[in-house]
């Protein structure tokens, strides 16, 4: 695909407005990226960011009374929305000529959002069941959430993205009010459109549809950075559903911003440790033995740049017996020691990061997905251009001596270790549980 060329417009009050028009295909994609995240949640109130996205994509009170979605799907598109660590993005894709409804559901519902009693109750039962069905009754489910609890001791860094049930059952109106107005004003929103459109008609659409919200204050989110841990930690997890047992490591990622050369290299450590058939944990001397699932990713949910810090290198491995984990460690340790001494060898270098780069580029030819990453990186680094670049800098940028610095990095540093055991007594809410290093 043909690079997008990017057009910045910022409104009066304060909403961001990104335009990356490209001729080819007849679809868009358009993004709403709100910096407001579960980090940024008040104390106690966890699940709350995620909660307010549930009600946000209802609509706005514009759309009722059938609501966002079913507008969307009538002019031929999708939607949807999710909530990270310090950003909420509601993102659509759909034909050309859906632009302008798009951008006006968007707008409306950053104005006015349908908020009432009874949404509320209803998206509070939509998120129990999530909890239930996704954490709860799902074999490993408390993965990826254990490793933050384990790695860091800041509160909003180790939080559960979808909230406690006590929490979410105490919310009320007031509450959701009040992280509306704190929240999502324009002054802390980036608008991002991609694909087959004009780039006047758009800016012209965006300003007609946006320009008359009345520009309000932002509470600002925490600093999330901390000192990296002085020692390694460990859980354990019970869990009645799983058949086999696993381990979870998690690493603490450079500073994407301050060191983004070193963040670049993790990236490639990564895939070299464990992406693709021929990835050193999954064959060679140093193969993990025993493991009958292998991942490892940069990222909380494995999207590298997700998050301004602190970021996560992780690997997770169901393995067939106790001792398991002892030998994924081992080959992990044995593998870093391995790289920290001897540099990759060149082809495997050019291979691996080739494979990376080569992904990264097939994502950004749909449209939907392209806004979404343009406009996290916007909203989190004040840098799009990032998307279209990451493929390249990762395929030409990273070189063997930086992957082997990156090794010796994770192999002195202090990590989480997550163990999964599998048990049949009921386990509550929170079923981590420390134990010794």
């Amino acid at each position: 695909m043909s690079r997008d060329q990017l057009h910045r417009l910022v409104l009066d009050n304060g909403l961001r407005v990104l335009l990356a028009p490209n001729p080819v295909g007849a679809s868009i994609g358009v993004a709403v990226h709100y910096g407001v995240g579960f980090r940024t949640e008040p104390e106690g109130r966890t699940g709350l960011a995620h909660l307010f996205e549930h009600l946000m994509f209802r609509g706005g009170r514009g759309a009722e009374p059938e609501g966002y979605l079913p507008r969307v799907q009538r002019a031929g598109g999708f939607g949807d929305a999710r909530t990270r660590q310090d950003v909420t993005v509601y993102h659509a894709a759909g034909p050309a000529s859906a632009l302008e409804m798009l951008l006006a559901l968007e707008a409306d519902r950053m104005r006015s959002p349908c908020i009432s009693a009874r949404n509320l109750r209803t998206q509070t039962a939509v998120i129990d069941e999530e909890i239930r069905l996704m954490v709860r009754n799902r074999p490993y489910g408390t993965h990826p959430w254990a490793l933050p609890r384990a790695l860091h001791r800041r509160s909003e860094n180790a939080r559960d993205g979808y909230g406690e049930t006590v929490d979410l059952a105490a919310f009320d109106l007031a509450l959701c009010e009040r992280f509306f107005a704190d929240h999502y004003g324009p002054g802390n929103a980036v608008v991002t459109v991609t694909g087959a459109f004009d780039r006047h008609t758009a800016e012209r659409l965006a300003r007609r549809h946006f320009e008359d919200l009345p520009a309000r204050a932002t509470v600002r989110s925490p600093d999330p950075h901390e000192p990296a841990p002085g020692e390694e930690r460990r859980l354990t997890v019970l869990d009645p559903h799983a058949g086999s047992p696993a381990v979870a490591v998690g690493y603490r990622m450079p500073d994407p911003v301050t060191e983004r050369a070193d963040y670049l290299a993790h990236l490639v450590l990564a895939a070299l440790l464990g992406q693709g058939r021929h990835a050193l944990l999954r064959r060679g001397p140093t193969a993990a033995a025993g493991a009958s699932s292998l991942s490892v990713g940069c990222g909380l949910f494995g999207l590298p740049l997700d998050t301004v810090g602190p970021d996560l290198l992780t690997l997770f491995a169901v393995h067939e017996h106790e001792r398991g984990a002892g030998h994924v460690l081992e080959a992990l340790d044995g593998t870093l020691e391995a790289l920290a001494t001897n540099e990759v060898a060149a082809g495997q270098l050019r291979a691996t990061t080739a494979r990376w780069a080569a992904r990264a580029m097939r994502e950004l030819g749909d449209p939907g997905t392209r806004a979404q990453l343009l406009g996290l990186r916007e909203t989190l680094f004040g840098e799009a251009e990032l998307t279209h670049a990451l493929p390249e800098l990762v395929r030409a940028g990273v070189t063997g001596e930086q992957v082997s610095r990156a090794a010796a990095r994770l192999r002195s540093s202090h990590r989480a270790v997550v163990r999964f055991v599998p048990g049949r007594q009921a386990v509550p809410r929170d079923i981590a549980r420390e134990t010794t290093a």
